[in-house]
């Protein structure tokens, strides 16, 4: 029996990612208080257009880095108008979480070879309590990403160094700007082990 092309084999796995995502991005208000003080520091950033230092209440917010709030005051202005302000912020963890799964996929593919990537998305999206954290407005999202995309930077090391040194780089930035040394600090971590 003939392989069915490319863009078939990944019919299924696009559509089981995005009713995934979709749903939980939109329709509702933004839940706990972590949505709650991230929507008014994304809304300052949209409303001002200061990107080095997010005010929450008059009081500058230096408790985490500027990345995530600065794509959600993005997203919240390109899509104004058609969504509500906090679910048209709320597509930057969207976004954060594709990003988050082409750098899961190219670690997964980089360590155990072609055709695990899909597997390793399956995975994390199955994972216990990772849906309600994941279409959450939270710079963790964009955490995941980096530290995703560090992971793949590490798994390809060995074997293309240049690219592998551009996307840990890029992996350990991205996680820095979105929640500090923490990120860095577990890439650097897993190069240890």
């Amino acid at each position: 029996m003939a392989e069915p092309p490319a863009p078939l084999r990944w019919a299924p796995l696009l559509a089981l990612c995005l009713l995934w995502l979709l749903p939980g991005l939109v329709g509702h208000e933004p839940w706990k208080p972590d949505e709650a003080y991230t929507f008014g520091l994304v809304r300052h950033i949209a409303a001002s257009g200061d990107w080095v230092v997010p005010t929450l209440a008059g009081e500058p917010f230096m408790e985490k880095p500027p990345l995530f709030f600065i794509s959600a005051a993005w997203t919240m202005r390109l899509f104004e108008g058609w969504l509500g302000a906090p679910d048209a912020a709320r597509l930057a963890a969207g976004f954060w979480n594709l990003i988050a799964w082409l750098g899961l996929a190219a670690a997964a593919r980089g360590l155990f070879g072609p055709g695990h990537g899909r597997w390793a998305l399956v995975l994390l999206i199955g994972t216990v309590g990772l849906p309600l954290r994941a279409h959450q407005l939270i710079t963790d999202t964009a955490l995941l990403a980096g530290f995703c995309w560090g992971l793949a930077g590490l798994s390809l090391a060995l074997i293309r160094p240049l690219s592998a040194g551009l996307m840990l780089g890029a992996g350990a930035a991205i996680a820095f700007l979105s929640k500090g040394l923490l990120g860095p600090g577990c890439l650097a971590a897993a190069a240890l082990a």
